[in-house]
């Protein structure tokens, strides 16, 4: 006979209530399998196992104890427990194979499958377990619709775990799933058809109080297993967001650390143990002209100089390896383009555990600096050189004065051809000496220029001749200019000499000929280092070899008195140095620059000016003859010999001569014995009245009476040109003497 049973509407209610909590929290946990890692992912996989196979179990054996048969009704308890594993397993496993890998359709299609059918056999191992006097059979359509209701539950649950991430989405889910799991439970439960055995006392079909006291303790049990797992779901992902929320803000900050690394103003390095570069920042890279790419993993000593690489090596190293601190050190950079730039570095070591894992470090440019300090040191040897200079430059051109007009003399007197010879050397010796002096004295701002405004434009063609006058046949003369008045206020005389001189070193640079290039343009500075910080506009006089350069350790001091690149007896080492001391006392600068076999340019900067250019005057000749008397003059003058030797001089030139040895003297003679037609005084002289102060009481109280200044060196005969005064540079001759007072008188 077949039995029929019947449903409590209130147990099956709670079965589906049982089913949608159980769907719920197997979405939200999930989610979590996803975004967890290691550990925390395996024992989110098992709760979410737990949470969907038992909740799914849960469903199914309050279903069952809904189930009122009209006999009494039993559960194999082994293969209830069964069923509750078979349950928990296979969510486990598509929980497990979609959660740790990537998501696909043919990933999600298996699993469901798997997932389907293991729910299927939790279903009938419960349904096996039940024990009643009573035969069971199954129709077959019911049976496979409730497999592919299972199957179709657990693709959908699977998919939904892993897409679900809004409340709402999940709700909706939950019940959907919920829905089909109980539909499978009960389409399996409508295959079974149960027939009753002979001999069985019917029951009511009434449920006992332990029937459904056991299917509300099932649901309690589930309901708080699945809320505890809702809430540690809850406050994990609370968690996760505060985690994710610290995290984004940790790389927010690391970025922002990087970003300020890479974009601060100071050039700044990080190295390895081994010395290789880990990182830089902007700055150091647009320092150096590379790229990240050129200097990331490389030596840092790969873009020093070879003597600071050797230096760094010594000293840096060592340290590193004795755990000793990085001590501030000056060092030679090498750019991209091959510029050499001085820095100065400074390093620390960033520590872990007491043990060094990396060098930060930044270098600093000081090349502005270090030629602030060489031009300083070369302004502070050319103070001493103008000092010692100016110390012995007024004796010894009196010395020559005396040698070279005692020369004269015996030249004048004695008419031997045996003696000429000799006489002629003498003269030759103290013009040198007369050379030598007047380049220290360029070279060390202590001479008395006679300035004069010149278009060098208008004298480029009297330069190339000069130059060709002076050089050998196989060199090139090439010259240009800008084309307008490059006018400049200077010296003829001193940058004749200075182009001479430049000359000269070219021609010797090119032995076996070259070109020689003369460029004459106007320029704007802006107060570089490179040109003593000058500012203006100025006219820039650039001479250019291809002779065989000059090496780099001997640029610095190429401007240096007495210091030479050519051998023994060929050079003074004088010529540079009155290029330099001509440029600088004139207002400007001049610079070098060589590179050994490419030749060499000298550079020498003059301040331009807009006044108009001197016209030329044509001078008389001196005449050497005899002379009658035209009128005495006062010479002052300190050292008798040098007395002696102008007296002469003013004698044949038709003077009377009444010496006075200071300015006191020279002003009672005045007092006395006066008027005089000229007055000659030294500038430097002992006594309170020197030659200069001499002059302007001559000037305010003698005003008629012309002041003839004469010295072999002295501070003050600058001070005197620009007040007007007449100055004539010891030694001097009788033609010299002689057209000093001619223009003195004329003018």
């Amino acid at each position: 006979m077949t039995v029929i049973g019947t449903y409590d509407p209130y147990l099956v209610a709670l079965s589906f209530v049982v089913a949608c909590l159980a769907a719920y929290a197997a979405l939200d946990l999930g989610g979590r399998i996803k975004v967890s890692r290691g550990w925390a992912r395996l024992a989110w996989l098992a709760t979410a196992a737990i949470a969907m196979g038992g909740g799914i179990w849960s469903m199914h054996f309050i279903a069952m104890l809904a189930f009122l048969m009209p006999m009494p009704v039993s559960f194999d308890f082994g293969l209830t427990i069964l069923s509750l594993v078979v349950a928990i397993g296979v969510t486990g496993v598509g929980f497990f194979v979609i959660g740790t890998r990537q998501a696909t359709a043919l990933r999600f299609v298996p699993s469901g499958i798997f997932m389907g059918i293991g729910i299927v056999a939790m279903h009938y191992t419960g349904m096996a377990a039940m024990r009643m006097p009573a035969d069971l059979r199954y129709d077959r359509i019911l049976v496979v619709l409730s497999v592919l209701i299972a199957i179709g539950a657990s693709i959908a649950a699977l998919w939904l775990a892993f897409r679900t991430t809004v409340t709402w989405q999940r709700l909706l889910a939950a019940v959907v799933m919920g829905s089909a799991i109980s539909g499978m439970h009960y389409t399996g439960m409508a295959a079974a058809e149960f027939t009753a055995r002979p001999g069985m006392d019917e029951a009511h079909g009434v449920p006992s109080f332990a029937q459904t006291e056991l299917a509300l303790a099932i649901a309690a049990i589930t309901f708080v297993i699945l809320m505890l797992a809702l809430v540690t779901s809850t406050f994990d992902r609370k968690l996760a967001k505060l985690a994710e929320r610290e995290s984004a803000l940790l790389r927010e900050s690391e970025e922002q650390l990087r970003k300020l690394y890479r974009e601060t103003p100071l050039p700044l390095h990080a190295v390895g143990l081994d010395g290789r570069i880990e990182k830089v920042s902007d700055a150091w890279l647009k320092l150096l002209g590379y790229t990240r790419e050129e200097t990331t993993g490389r030596d840092l000593t790969d873009f020093m100089t070879e003597d600071s690489k050797q230096r760094y090596d010594e000293t840096v190293r060592p340290s590193l390896q004795l755990g000793h601190e990085i001590e501030e050190a000056e060092y030679r950079f090498v750019r991209k383009s091959g510029e050499v730039v001085d820095v100065l570095l400074n390093a620390h070591e960033e520590r872990a555990d007491g043990k060094p894992v990396r060098i930060l470090g930044g270098i600093i440019d000081i090349t502005a600096r270090k030629r602030a300090e060489e031009a300083l040191r070369r302004s502070q040897r050319m103070e001493a050189v103008g000092q010692l200079t100016g110390g012995v430059a007024h004796d010894f051109n009196n010395l020559l004065m005396v040698v070279s007009g005692a020369a004269d003399k015996l030249r004048r007197t004695i008419q031997d051809e045996n003696v000429a010879g000799p006489l002629e050397m003498i003269a030759t010796a103290v013009k040198r000496g007369k050379d030598v002096t007047s380049h220290l004295l360029s070279f060390a701002r202590r001479q008395t220029f006679e300035t004069a405004v010149l278009d060098l434009t208008e004298m480029r063609p009297t330069f190339e001749e000069m130059l060709k006058r002076s050089l050998r046949g196989d060199i090139e003369i090439r010259t240009r200019t800008d084309g307008g008045p490059c006018r400049v206020r200077i010296d003829q005389g001193e940058l004749e000499l200075a182009l001479l001189n430049l000359g000269v070193n070219a021609r010797d640079a090119m032995p076996d000929g070259g070109i020689l290039s003369l460029a004459i343009r106007r320029v704007e500075l802006f107060g570089g280092a490179d040109v003593d910080a000058l500012r203006g506009k100025f006219v820039v006089f650039e001479f250019t070899d291809t002779g065989v350069g000059i090496p780099p350790e001997a640029l610095p001091r190429v401007f240096d008195p007495f210091f030479t690149t050519k051998g023994p007896g060929k050079g003074t080492g004088l010529g540079l140095s009155q290029v330099y001391g001509f440029a600088t006392q004139s207002g400007g600068t001049a610079t070098i620059d060589s590179k050994p076999g490419h030749g060499t340019r000298v550079s020498i900067y003059l301040p331009a000016t807009d006044a108009p250019v001197r016209v030329e005057q044509k001078t008389e000749p001196v005449d050497d003859g005899p002379r009658a008397r035209i009128g005495t003059v006062l010479l002052v003058e300190d050292s008798e010999e040098v007395a002696a030797i102008s007296a002469e001089h003013l004698e044949q030139l038709g003077y009377v001569v009444d010496h006075a040895c200071n300015g006191s003297d020279a002003l009672r003679n005045l007092q006395g014995k006066g008027p005089y037609d000229l007055i000659f005084t030294d500038i430097l002289m002992p006594g309170s009245v020197a030659g200069l102060e001499l002059a302007r009481i001559v000037r305010a109280h003698y005003s008629k009476i012309p002041v003839l200044l004469t010295t072999g060196y002295s501070e003050r005969a600058q001070d005197a040109v620009l007040e007007g005064f007449s100055v004539l540079q010891k030694p001097y001759d009788l033609q010299s003497l002689s057209e000093a007072i001619r223009e003195l008188r004329s003018a």
